[in-house]
């Protein structure tokens, strides 16, 4: 089944100079999280990758790496003069999400950002029914074909294998919440996200086969929500291949089992006192600028490269909470 655009189009590469060329080291991708304020709507995009990831571009300049509406691809400059603050878990390093807010281009570049109304949450699942068993996606960088004249995000598909609701997956930063999908992931996939499908049903009366039981026929729908993001995967020793127990191996076989740091720990990371008190100071900016017009805090129409990295450094400014 074709994959959504908004899939495709979410999703940039994460790199850092190496000599005269640049490594890509991971995938990030666009959200948005909207906020109303009475009549006015105000929309707050947010850059997210998996923690490991900023932790390998912090504090030094960086590339991200996007295609423009034109065709071509841009290396667009980032914490050149050290302005870029990655936001994280208050929980630390044992949630591998990280974010920072930014305007997204929204001509220049043919980008599309996730918004939170589709992350994926328990009652999403209860209402929906969509649990163990559903398809996954997952889009982000290859490493071995990135594309030269354009990025070519990379898809992948699987199954939602687990879905524990406790921290009980081991993980080289100890015991973690996430889900287990059924899908290999590889290097600079970490930090790509991760969709579930929705399934519906399409027929009833059906019986089983040589019964008179009753059931239905299934079909995936076109409908996703997020799932989460990749955090990696465990690879064992081809000797251990059939033993019940899986001991990483950083150089071994890649079991086919990835990592998936749940949507809500990247909600939870939005809502963080920090983010909080900077949406509200810009609320507050923007209201007394424009009072009795209809407020948006998306990126301006004719937004260039040039503005992009400028509004890095704007937008990734601290802001000191709010003292009671």
């Amino acid at each position: 089944m074709r994959v959504p655009d908004e899939i495709l189009k979410c999703v940039v590469f994460i790199g850092r100079e190496h000599g005269f060329t640049t490594k890509y080291i991971g995938t990030a991708f666009f959200i948005l999280l909207q906020e109303k304020e009475g009549q006015h709507t105000f929309r707050f995009p947010y850059l997210v990758t998996a923690n490991h990831v900023a932790n390998a571009v912090d504090g030094a300049p960086f590339k991200i790496r996007a295609n423009k509406r034109t065709g071509e691809v841009a290396e667009i400059e980032a914490n050149e003069s050290g302005e870029v603050k990655w936001y994280r878990h208050e929980l630390g390093d044992s949630v591998d999400v990280a974010v920072f807010p930014w305007r997204m281009p929204s001509r220049e570049f043919d980008l599309l950002a996730i918004n939170t109304s589709i992350f994926f949450t328990p009652a999403i699942a209860e209402e929906l029914h969509i649990g163990a068993g559903d398809e996954v996606l997952v889009t982000g960088l290859f490493k071995k074909v990135t594309g030269k004249a354009k990025n070519l995000p990379i898809v992948r598909i699987g199954t939602l294998a687990m879905a524990p609701d406790e921290r009980i997956v081991p993980t080289k930063l100890g015991d973690i919440h996430a889900y287990l999908i059924e899908l290999k992931s590889l290097g600079g996939i970490s930090g790509s996200p991760v969709f579930i499908r929705q399934t519906c049903d399409i027929a009833h009366g059906i019986h089983k086969w040589g019964t008179n039981e009753n059931t239905v026929v299934q079909a995936y729908t076109n409908v996703v929500h997020l799932l989460g993001l990749v955090h990696g995967h465990w690879s064992i020793d081809p000797q251990e291949i059939d033993s019940p127990e899986v001991k990483h191996v950083d150089d071994g076989i890649n079991i086919g089992i990835a990592i998936v740091v749940p949507a809500t720990q990247i909600l939870e990371v939005l809502h963080t006192e920090e983010l909080i008190e900077m949406r509200r100071k810009i609320k507050e900016e923007e209201l007394a600028k424009h009072k009795g017009s209809t407020m948006d805090s998306a990126a301006k129409t004719d937004f260039t490269k040039s503005d992009f990295e400028r509004a890095l450094k704007k937008a990734t400014r601290k802001v000191e909470p709010k003292k009671e």
